[in-house]
């Protein structure tokens, strides 16, 4: 059981020269890559079209698909890795962990399927803040040692002695703040043994020559999905289903097909097409079974 001790204070706790060198989670590793400068970089337009789907409810059953396709895609990286409990990292805009989340939705997947329970609730914030990228001083040359102080500044830990091991995730990892404060605390405050980070992808830079080395998310998956296939939007307010369209206009962006629905009409041309081909084989198969 989690105790009701009086909260830490991780502003005070925390040595930000100390978490600038010292790594508290015993492994870490990103699923994919997310290009901020690209537009046409599907696995980055699926990782942040899944954080955006705030509140879940309102995007149906599709936020639902999107965070199953992310769960066994940590699951394969963990292998066979037991986990006693789920903790996710909090958005700037959180006090306390809000369940219409989609990372609160993923960590529920990862808890029912790992046989672990979420423990995200021994973290809560004093007040909601801006993003880390909207603050200029986060970044340049301090921006590690810059990001752990806007980190730690306003966040909260309820000490516990959990023991076991945790599974840290987060969604868009930069300079890793986020991990390094969260581990050091579950470790220094909560009792758990050994934590393991999962990002769902790691901010790229300078063309990929950043140290991360090749990272890519296999999307293959959503691209059998009709409502999450990738779909390409051009600047004239129309999404297209296919690449070479002949109406397509000026510049072109992707994006996954429910999200594009909502701000995008739908080609008539490629759209149409798609529809008659996806009815023949349908038509095909039928008269194969006769």
């Amino acid at each position: 059981m989690i105790r009701r001790d009086l909260p830490i204070s991780l502003r005070a706790a925390v040595s930000v020269e100390e978490l600038s060198r010292e790594e508290y989670y015993d492994e870490i590793c990103f699923l994919g890559s997310f290009w901020p400068y690209s537009n046409r970089s599907f696995e980055s337009r699926v990782v942040k079209g899944y954080k955006e789907c705030v509140p879940v409810y309102d995007y149906g059953p599709y936020v639902m698909r999107v965070a199953d396709f992310y769960c066994k895609q940590i699951l394969r990286r963990l292998g066979q890795q037991h986990f006693d409990w789920v903790v996710r990292v909090m958005s700037s805009a959180e006090t306390v962990p809000e369940q219409y989340r989609p990372m609160s939705l993923l960590a529920s997947m990862l808890c029912t399927r790992l046989g672990a329970r979420d423990c995200t609730q021994v973290f809560f914030r004093s007040d909601s803040r801006p993003p880390m990228r909207t603050v200029d001083k986060l970044s340049g040359a301090e921006a590690l040692r810059n990001r752990i102080r806007y980190v730690a500044q306003d966040l909260f830990v309820r000490p516990a002695n959990l023991g076991g091991q945790a599974l840290l995730i987060d969604d868009i990892a930069n300079t890793g703040a986020s991990m390094r404060v969260y581990a050091f605390a579950l470790k220094a405050f909560v009792g758990i043994e050994s934590v393991v980070a999962v990002n769902l992808a790691a901010t790229r830079f300078a063309g990929g020559k950043d140290g991360r080395g090749a990272l890519s998310l296999d999307t293959s998956e959503l691209e059998s999905d009709f409502d999450l296939r990738c779909v390409f939007l051009d600047s004239c307010g129309a999404f297209h289903l296919a690449a070479d369209c002949p109406l397509i206009k000026g510049n072109v962006s992707v994006d996954m097909r429910f999200v594009a629905e909502r701000k995008a009409r739908a080609c008539p041309t490629c759209s149409s097409s798609h529809v008659r081909k996806g009815l023949g084989a349908l038509l095909s198969l039928w008269k194969a079974r006769l």
